[in-house]
């Protein structure tokens, strides 16, 4: 066995047990600035994070996301996901993405649907295929799902929840090596049009509590500040977006008190509304 083969080995099974309450499915850049919190968001890459904020989506929503964990070129993340609205059949929502190099990589494929119940409570479903890949060990493919539930209880003021692989898949013989079962419940506030504060525990089962929080401010029009943490492990953020209607940048970076910093972007397209729908937006 090489000398890079074990390094790596060693890197990503410190950074996935460091980052394992960032399981991989809180994706975009607009989250990545706000602590990785975004069980209560509405837009394509809701397909990972909860599936229930797809049915609030009006419009296509589209996004490309891609993240260097520590600097390093190994530990690279990138992802796609499509909110897909109907007029009268809910939100479908499709998601693939990539981790790791080819010593080491993580594939998954989601296909996500979300729908309105009542006015102001929305829910949502995926099932996924995901692949772990280790090149000296042969590959272990596994299928699993998601739920989840959004609650606007007005429009200042949601709360949502999302459980994540609730099938407790062993990947090797070691009782250590399972997929992630996740637990999320969190809930965003708007104080203003200008300010929304998020805020959400994250239960790994396996792991201890995660909490997370983020606030973003709209500077001007187009423009938004965003900052937020996280522990388990302790973690700060911070990240940019601007809003350039149809495309959407938003730029994010972490840091790790040990490991460093992990910069992130995602662009995103959404399609432009009806003169009704925006009347409608509001609840």
């Amino acid at each position: 066995m090489s000398k890079y083969y074990l390094l790596f080995s060693f890197l990503l099974s410190f950074s996935t047990h460091l980052f394992a309450g960032n399981d991989k499915n809180s994706l975009g850049g607009r989250s990545a600035g706000m602590g990785n919190a975004s069980v209560t968001f509405s837009d394509g890459f809701s397909v990972f994070a909860n599936q229930a904020g797809l049915a609030r989506l009006q419009t296509l929503d589209a996004g490309l996301y891609a993240e260097n964990r520590f600097m390093l070129k190994d530990l690279g993340m990138y992802a796609l996901a499509v909110g897909i609205p109907t007029k009268s059949s809910g939100t479908f929502g499709v998601g693939v993405s990539y981790f790791g190099n080819d010593a080491y990589n993580e594939q998954q494929v989601s296909l996500g649907y979300g729908r309105l119940l009542f006015k102001k409570l929305s829910i949502g479903a995926a099932f996924e295929f995901r692949n772990y890949s280790l090149a000296e060990q042969g590959s272990k493919p596994i299928f699993t799902f998601g739920v989840g539930l959004l609650y606007n209880l007005n429009d200042k003021l949601a709360i949502g929840a999302n459980i994540y692989n609730p099938i407790n898949w062993q990947l090797t013989d070691s009782d250590e090596d399972v997929a992630a079962s996740i637990i999320k419940l969190g809930a965003s506030f708007m104080p203003s049009d200008r300010v929304t504060i998020v805020a959400e525990a994250e239960k790994n089962i396996d792991k201890a509590m995660q909490f997370k929080a983020g606030l973003e401010y709209k500077l001007i029009n187009k423009l938004y500040l965003r900052g937020g943490f996280g522990t388990q492990p302790s973690s700060t953020s911070f990240g940019i977006g601007l809003n350039l209607s149809p495309i959407k940048i938003d730029l994010a970076g972490s840091f790790h008190p040990t490991l460093g910093y992990s910069p992130s972007i995602s662009i995103s397209f959404t399609g432009k509304k009806k003169k009704e729908e925006v009347a409608n937006e509001k609840l």
